[in-house]
Formats: structure tokens, sequence, C-alpha cells
């Protein structure tokens, strides 16, 4: 039986969505990518009663399908398709699939048990690829090259434990590395000599910058990159390779450039992207520009380029405005598009009017200006409504953010008659160096009253109702939800934590081996646990140890097979959480890691959120959803 609070019927709220159509859509695809030849495409839909991988000839129309829960991508071949496939523990196979084949005809590329493996990089003009694994040392990454011809992994470079990052050119020579060393990366070029690869050091790089490469020019000389040295914000430079000297291309001094495309035959930069709220596009392309004028609507609030063809001509996209979004294919040529299939917010809209989202930014406690997102529900004559039960929804990383119209989770919320504010709190990349070292010491602190200060503007604003906020969140997300439950008790009405730490400490000494080089930037932020001084400051900021302060439910999901946040950080806390006396609700995904890839461990998650949510905050719940009975089946 739907749980209906009845002055949110008394709002005239739209419909109720079922939940399969966020998280398991029956009539949703994809995903879609077009082949380097341009001749083929390749996305995700459903097959069955399961997860389908489609492949469709664009000159014949002839479409394969194959039954596998991972989209993977074009090989250079435009023949096989590249997957990266595990089981959620983070250990992984790079695999080849024979799209030319209708069976499955699957070949993995590196049988490695307990070791992970990905492409760094597909070939020009070669069937080849260049891959790295950790299979010899479980802390990092050698660089192989895998022959199509051999169909044989050729060990290029080994690490000798310092390598964080392999340079390489579009094709596949390796160019140079980035290695730690004391406080900086140490950038050094290659220098081939017969049957070895010597190193000449050129330039130093302190380890809190970013210098992200993006594109290596063929004389090896330069490469375009992602930087913040000497600035506070990421801008598009071209990086001198043997002094590091940088000619600064484009830079914004609101945020970070989010995303930039360079061109494969000239070298040159495309367009890239920013995101201060709303996403901004720039072209450096004449024809990408006049594409993009001729074809995209007024109306679109977002796009994302997902694919692009080996003549730059033919691109996959998604269009996202207020009343849904469209997969196209566009032809920049020719500046037309072809329609591919639309997002489920769309048909999610015909069912029920989406809810609007807008950017929103506020300032903190301390004057620091924070940015974020507000989706609220909306009555049948689409207005905006006031005084609503809210969720604060946090993200990940920390060092991540959230995006506008990228998730469909603030839309379910906000259809079962929650305002959803998704606050991009200090720590969060996109808003530049300053804004992100602001966290360094503030978990458990100004991180936390950052999301506390978000609520208090929407209260002034009257969208919010005190008495009713929730906390919710995965990974990072599901730490300050619980952060909110135990160091600010009776501020949430109650909490939702999806693979949350709940003990800093062991969370560091837990993490995976090849997170090694990485882990002084959690030193950096947190403390290092071998420090008792740091020791002690973690474990006042875990929740775990604050379990008897908690004064409202809480519901922990947990991932069994999760390699980063260890299963024990969910049954810990719910054994505090018991013994203390307080109510806790705890779901197992058992064959989980730290992310849902399964539809029927999403909609588990989705079902549960709604009703926990509608016992605790008076929300509504659309019950027990047939697709359901998935989680039986499979």
């Amino acid at each position: 039986t739907p749980l209906v609070r009845q002055d949110l019927t008394d709002l005239k709220l739209p419909p109720l969505v079922p939940d399969r159509t966020y998280v398991a859509d029956w009539d949703g695809n994809g995903g879609y990518q077009i082949s380097p030849d341009g001749k083929r495409l390749l996305w995700a839909a459903r097959k069955g009663l399961d997860q389908g991988l489609y492949v469709k000839n664009l000159e014949t129309g002839v479409v394969h399908s194959y039954s596998l829960p991972w989209l993977g991508r074009w090989a250079e071949d435009s023949r096989h398709i590249l997957l990266h496939m595990h089981n959620g523990d983070e250990n992984s196979s790079v695999v080849l699939l024979d799209s030319f084949a209708q069976d499955l005809t699957l070949q993995n590329l590196t049988p490695f048990p307990g070791a992970a493996s990905g492409v760094l990089a597909t070939i020009d003009g070669s069937d080849d690829l260049l891959i790295t694994s950790n299979k010899r040392d479980a802390k990092v990454f050698d660089l192989y090259r895998y022959g199509a011809a051999s169909g044989r992994l050729e060990l290029l470079a080994q690490n000798p434990g310092t390598v964080a990052l392999w340079l390489t050119d579009r094709h596949g020579n390796l160019v140079g590395r980035a290695r730690k060393e004391g406080g900086q990366w140490l950038f050094e070029n290659a220098q081939p000599e017969a049957g070895a690869t010597r190193w000449r050091e050129a330039f130093g790089v302190p380890l809190g910058d970013v210098v992200v490469p993006l594109f290596v020019a063929d004389d090896h000389r330069s490469a375009w990159a992602l930087s913040n040295r000497g600035r506070d914000k990421l801008a598009l430079v071209q990086l001198d390779l043997g002094t590091g000297a940088e000619a600064v291309f484009y830079a914004d001094p609101r945020v970070d450039v989010s995303v930039a495309f360079i061109s494969n035959h000239t070298g040159q930069p495309l367009a890239l992207t920013l995101e201060p709220g709303a996403q901004e596009w720039k072209f450096f392309d004449a024809r990408l520009q006049a594409a993009a004028d001729a074809l995209r609507p007024a109306s679109a609030l977002r796009l994302d380029v997902s694919s692009v063809s080996r003549d730059e001509n033919q691109n996959g996209g998604v269009e996202q405005e207020s009343s849904g979004g469209r997969y196209l294919l566009v032809d920049v040529a020719g500046q037309h598009s072809t329609l591919l299939g639309e997002l489920s917010s769309s048909r999610i809209n015909a069912l029920s009017r989406l809810p609007t989202q807008r950017p929103v930014s506020f300032a903190a406690r301390d004057g620091l200006p924070l940015y974020g997102y507000l989706t609220t529900p909306v009555d049948q004559a689409g207005q905006e409504l006031r005084h609503l039960p809210t969720v604060v929804l946090v993200h990940g990383g920390p060092w991540a953010r959230d995006f506008s119209r990228s998730d469909n989770l603030p839309f379910f919320l906000a259809n079962r008659g929650y305002a959803v504010l998704q606050v991009n709190y200090r720590g969060s990349s996109g808003y530049g160096r300053a804004f992100q070292t602001a966290a360094r010491g503030e978990f458990a602190g100004k991180m936390h009253t950052d999301l506390l200060d978000g609520v208090d503007d929407l209260v002034r604003q009257g969208i919010t109702d005190p008495d009713k906020v929730a906390i919710m969140g995965a990974s990072y997300g599901g730490y300050a939800s619980l952060v909110g439950m135990t160091h600010t008790p009776g501020r949430f009405a109650c909490g939702i934590s999806l693979f949350g730490m709940s003990d800093i400490s062991t969370m560091i000494n837990d993490a995976p081996p090849y997170w090694d080089l990485g882990l002084f930037h959690w030193h950096d932020y947190v403390g290092d646990p071998a420090k008792p001084e740091d020791l002690q400051r973690m474990r006042d900021r875990s929740p775990l140890y604050k379990a008897d302060q908690v004064q409202g439910p809480l519901l922990l999901l947990q991932g069994a097979r999760d390699a980063r946040v260890h299963l024990d950080q969910s049954t810990r806390m719910v054994e505090a959480l018991q013994k203390a006396g307080k109510p806790v609700e705890f779901v197992l995904f058992p064959m989980a890691g730290h992310n849902l890839y399964r539809w029927v461990d999403r909609l588990t998650y989705y079902r549960k959120t709604e009703d926990f949510l509608a016992r605790c905050l008076g929300g509504r719940s659309n019950g027990y959803d047939f697709f359901e009975l998935g989680s039986l089946i499979f």
C-alpha cells in the first residue's frame, strides 16, 4: 500500500512514477557510441529481463545484441568492443567482444586473478592496445602493449614503485612518466635505446598541484593539459614537456575547465566545457560552433558528447532540457542530427511532470561562497511548492562535485514530494585550489556546517520545513550522513548511508594497495593514522565513536565486495547503534562493490529509500514494485 502523508496529498503533486522507471526502464537505452569509422553504433538497453549491449550496422541496418551488464567502448578497428569486466571488488580484466559474431564471443586479454587491469589507450592506425595492470605488484601499474596479431602482452615499462602516470602519444609510443619523489611529481621523458628505455628528468610539480595531460604532440615536445600550476583554477594549457613551461590557452576566473576536446587530426583544441552552475560550452572550431548553433535548441540545458568518429564528423551526444532529454548522432559537416533514443526523463515527464532543478548559491557561516543545485517538486499545474520536507543529498569523493541534471536520484526524490539540496561543499572539485584546500582538517567540521548552512538558507526562503530534513549520500556522502546524525543530533530527522565510512582511520589503513601513491592526499586532509595525534582527531571525526548520540532512525546500505569502504565499516556501525538502542535498518548487497551496477540492486536501494523517508518525513512511496521479483531471479 502506498505511504502518503495527507498534507502532501493536499498539495496535488503529479502522479507517482514507478521506481523501475528510474532504475530499470523497460524502454530505456543509452550510452550511444559511434565507431571510429563512423559506420557502426554501440549502445546499452534492456535485453529480455536483463541488461544488454546492442550493435547496429548503420549501412545495412542489421542489429546484434548480447546479454552483458557492461557497455564497453569501441576498439580502433571498429569491430571489437573493449570491456572492463569485474565482479564488484575492483579487480578487473580487459576483454574483447567480437561484434561481427552474432553469438557472444569474448577474449580475456588480462586473465590475472586478483589484479586490476585496464585500457590506457587505443592506437591510431593499429588494432594494438596499451594496457596497464598491477599483476606484478599490487601497489603500482606496469605498462603493456597488446599485440592484436600475436595475441600477446608485451611489457613496455615496468613501474619502479613510484610511477603514477604513463604518458603516451596517439601512435602508441611511450613519451614520459610522472613519478612521486619526495614532495613532488617528477616528470621524466622517455629516451628509447636498443632494448631499453632511459629516462631524462624534465621538471617537477608539487604534490598539491594538478597537471592532467590530454594530448601529446607528434614531436613529443609539448602536450595539451589541464593545469593549476601557479593559479587557482584549472586552465587549458600547452605544456612544454622538456621544461614544464606552460602557455595558457583558456582559463576562467570562476571555475576550473571541466572537459577539453583536442582534435586528433590537427592537435588543436576544438571545444571545452565549464560548470559554474549551468553548463557552458566554449568552441574554438568554426565547424563545431556552426553545428552547435544550428542544432542546439534554445531550451537545451546540457549537452554531453559521448563519442567522436575518427574523421571527427560524427558525434554521439546527449542533449537535455527541462522536459527530458535525447540521444543524438550529429553530422557536423551536414549540420543535421539523427534521434537515437530518449532519456528515461522524457518518459517520466510523459507520466508525471518533471520536478524543476536550478543552480543555487549561498554563503557559509565563515563567508565562503558555496554552490549547488536545488530540485523541487511541482504541483499538477507546474508551480513550485514550498515549506517542503527536504533531503540533503551529499555527493561522494569528497574531491568530486555534483553537476546539473546528471542523476535520476534527485528527480526520484522530488517526485516523492521532497525538496532535494545538493551542496558542492568546500573540498569539492571544480571551483579551484583555494576552495578545495579549504577542506583541510574539516571532515565533520566546516565541510559539514556547509551542509547545515545550505539547509538554513532554504528555511529562510520558506522552501524547507526545518522539522522535516533528512540527509543521505554514498561513499563520502554516506559518511556525511552518519556525521549529520552523530555529530549534530537533532538537526536531521533521519539519515541514509550507502557505502559510508564510519571509522576514518581504519578506512585509510584498509585502503586498496594501489591507493598507496595517492594516500598523501588523505593524510593532508584528514591525517595519518600512524601518528597518535592524528589518530585521535580521526576518531573524534568518525561517526562510529558517537553512535550513542543519534536521535533519529538510520538506514545503512553496503556492498559486500566493496574494496574502498569495507563491509565492516557498516557492520561495526550497525552493531554500535544497536548496542546504544538506536533504530537502524541494514541492507547488504552480496554482489555489489563500491557501486550499484545491477539494476536489481538499484531498485532495492530506491525502494528502501522511499519507504524509509516516507516513515521519517511523511513523503510518498509507490509501494511494492513487481520488478522487485528480479531480486529473486537474478
